[in-house]
């Protein structure tokens, strides 16, 4: 019934949604499948473009949320603190930089998106409409994970480049800093740096996204007078991105810091972070860039 689908997300073409409420041919029915399922090859391509464009407009709030995470106070007082919040981060990156430091790293966050987003999505949704019958909710976890990893696996040295291309403004292009630091510092210490934690953050992040904007959006649209228009896709994605944010966080953070090639942490592994931060800054530390422009602003945008 058409009642247990209403989750769909919103780049699914109409006409898919006028097929599923004709029976279809057994001939016209993947294998072990639903009707009308769209192929790979869709489901990939549109929720990369999506994510993409979701990157070009919001990355100004990521880097404020980069440059945040990794200023530290547990060294000198507040007066050594250069950033006192996400607008003042940008104000003063653009006083400093100039407008373009807003966007460092746009060319590695799209290469990002584009294999991150275009695989997690793109399998789970395809992976998803394959099964027989509606998944249960333990067997949506497992599958929002399993794809976000494999999405990880292939975008980890887009991610390595992005946050660097954030945090020091670097300058060159995408594919000659990939190629630098694979000579320079190795395959997995260079481009895989951080893995573990990478892992860890997107496995979290994008499975709580994809489970609450369902979850939401489906309790919306059943005890809600509201409709399945681009509203009710909002309310979903702000759902989705206040939950990605609190579970998600302290292993952001981690994450963003355990990629850098300079600073206190580097070298270090997410545990060793982990108890430094734990040790010198104290638990809000895990937090940092999570109130209300980096963070909360963001997720919103990129499930819906």
């Amino acid at each position: 019934p058409l009642a247990h689908q209403r989750h769909e997300y919103w780049f699914w073409p109409r006409s898919l949604e006028l097929e599923r409420r004709q029976p279809a041919p057994m001939a016209a029915r993947g294998e072990g499948g639903r009707a009308g399922a769209p192929a790979l090859h869709t489901t990939f391509g549109v929720a990369a473009a999506s994510a993409s464009l979701a990157e070009m407009v919001t990355l100004p709030l990521d880097t404020a949320k980069v440059r945040l995470q990794l200023q530290s106070r547990a060294e000198a007082d507040s007066h050594a603190v250069r950033y006192r919040g996400p607008l003042h981060a940008m104000r003063t990156m653009v006083a400093e930089e100039g407008p373009r430091s807003l966007w460092g790293g746009l060319t590695p966050g799209l290469h990002r998106q584009f294999l991150f987003t275009g695989i997690r999505l793109g399998l789970y949704e395809r992976a998803k409409q394959s099964s027989e019958g509606d998944l249960a909710l333990g067997e949506r976890i497992v599958l929002a994970v399993a794809t976000s990893a494999a999405g990880i696996v292939a975008a980890n040295p887009s991610d390595v480049l992005k946050v660097r291309f954030q945090a020091h403004s670097l300058k060159g292009s995408a594919l000659s800093m990939y190629a630098k630091v694979a000579s320079t510092e190795g395959l997995f210490k260079g481009l895989y740096k951080g893995f573990g934690a990478n892992l860890a953050r997107n496995s979290i992040i994008s499975a709580t996204e994809i489970i609450s904007y369902e979850t939401s959006k489906s309790f919306f649209l059943d005890n809600l007078p509201m409709r399945d228009d681009w509203r009710t896709h909002l309310a979903a994605g702000c759902t989705a991105g206040f939950a990605a944010t609190v579970l998600g966080s302290p292993a952001d953070v981690l994450g963003t810091k355990a990629m850098q090639k300079h600073g206190r942490y580097a070298g270090l592994t997410a545990t060793q972070i982990a108890r430094k931060m734990l040790r010198n800054e104290g638990v809000l530390s895990f937090y940092k860039g999570f109130w209300w422009v980096p963070r909360l602003s963001r997720h919103p945008w990129l499930p819906c």
